[in-house]
C-alpha cells in the first residue's frame, strides 16, 4: 500500500451534504438583555420577530464532518446497580426542534454561553463556530494543534480545543474535546460529547434521550476520547509525517526553497505529535492506545 492510499484509510474523511433547504435558528434580546435562539418562529415575541428574521444563522450548504478513527474493540462498563440503571439523575430527557437540516439542541459552553447546535453522531468532535469561541474566551495560538476535516469541499485544518464543559439540558460532559470552525453558522454536536452517554433519538416525538455510561469512570474514555480516537488522531500525524518525509527525499538537493519548505511543514507535524503526546499524558492514556 502506497504512503497515499494508507493516508486515504487512515483518515477516512466523510463529506455529506445538507439538504438543499437549511433550518433556521431564530436570535433575540429579551428587555433585560439575554439572548435567546428558537427554531420556531412562533416562539420569539412578535416585537422582535424581524430582527429575529434578520438574525437567523445561515447553515451554509455543507456539513463538516471529521475523519472516522479505526474502530475501538468495545470497552467493557463498570458493573452498576440496578438503582444506579434506573436513577433519574442517569437519565436525561432532552427536547429537540426539527428543522429542515437535522436536530437542533440549546447548548451551553464552558457555563458561560448558550447557542444552538446541530445533532451529529456522525462528527468525531463538537465543532463550535469561530464566533461562539470568542464569545467564550477560547483563545487560539500559533502552538494550538490542528487537525484534518473534510467539507464538500476538500479537507481543511482546523484548531483543536479543550472545553471546560458542554451542558446538553442537565447532561453536563467534562473536558470536552472541540474543533473551532471559521465556517459554520451553527455548531455540531458530536462524539466528543455524546461517547459519555448511550442515546435514543425519537424524531417523530422531539426527544432525545441520554442515559449515562461508565467509560470515563472505568478508563473506556480518557481525555474525551475512545481509544480509537486516540489511535487514529496519532496514527493520521504519523501518516502525514511519513508522507512528508517521502516527498522530501524524493525532492531534488538543488530545489533548497521546496526543502526549506518541507522541513518547516517536518518540524510542524513534529511539534503537533510532541502537543498530542502531552495531550495524552495528562489524560494518563496508556501507550499502546498512541500506536
Amino acid at each position: 500500500m502506497t504512503l497515499r492510499r494508507a493516508l486515504v484509510c487512515t483518515l477516512a474523511l466523510v463529506a455529506g451534504w445538507l439538504p438543499p433547504a437549511a433550518a433556521e435558528v431564530y436570535r433575540w434580546t429579551d428587555a433585560q438583555g439575554e439572548v435567546h435562539y428558537s427554531g420556531d418562529l412562533a416562539e420569539v415575541p412578535p416585537d422582535q420577530r424581524d430582527a429575529a428574521r434578520g438574525a437567523a444563522p445561515s447553515m451554509g450548504a455543507n456539513r463538516v464532518q471529521t475523519y472516522s478513527a479505526p474502530p475501538a474493540s468495545p470497552q467493557p462498563a463498570r458493573p452498576r446497580s440496578a438503582d444506579a440503571e434506573t436513577s433519574p439523575a442517569r437519565v436525561h430527557r432532552i427536547p429537540v426542534q426539527r428543522g429542515a437540516a437535522g436536530m437542533i439542541v440549546m447548548v451551553q459552553l464552558n457555563g458561560r454561553a448558550v447557542a444552538p447546535f446541530l445533532v451529529d453522531t456522525g462528527a468525531s468532535y463538537v465543532l463550535v463556530p469561530q464566533s461562539l469561541a470568542d464569545e467564550i474566551g477560547v483563545k487560539v495560538g500559533p502552538d494550538t494543534r490542528k487537525m484534518r476535516f473534510a467539507t464538500a469541499n476538500g479537507v481543511v485544518e482546523q484548531p483543536i480545543v479543550m472545553l471546560d464543559s458542554v451542558e446538553l439540558g442537565d447532561a453536563r460532559a467534562d473536558e470536552v474535546p472541540a474543533s473551532i470552525s471559521p465556517s459554520l453558522g451553527i455548531g455540531l454536536l458530536g462524539l466528543s460529547f455524546f461517547n459519555r452517554f448511550t442515546y435514543q433519538i425519537d424524531a417523530a416525538a422531539g426527544l432525545l434521550t441520554l442515559t449515562e455510561n461508565d467509560l470515563a469512570e472505568s478508563g473506556g474514555i480518557l481525555g474525551g476520547r475512545s481509544e480509537g480516537q486516540w489511535r487514529g488522531e496519532f496514527m493520521g500525524l504519523r501518516v502525514r509525517l511519513a508522507e512528508l518525509e517521502a516527498r522530501r527525499d524524493a525532492t531534488p538537493p538543488n530545489h533548497s526553497r521546496q526543502l526549506d519548505r518541507l522541513d518547516q511543514e517536518h518540524a510542524a507535524l513534529e511539534r503537533q505529535i510532541e502537543t498530542l503526546d502531552a495531550e495524552a499524558d495528562r489524560a494518563r492514556v496508556p501507550d499502546a492506545w498512541r500506536r
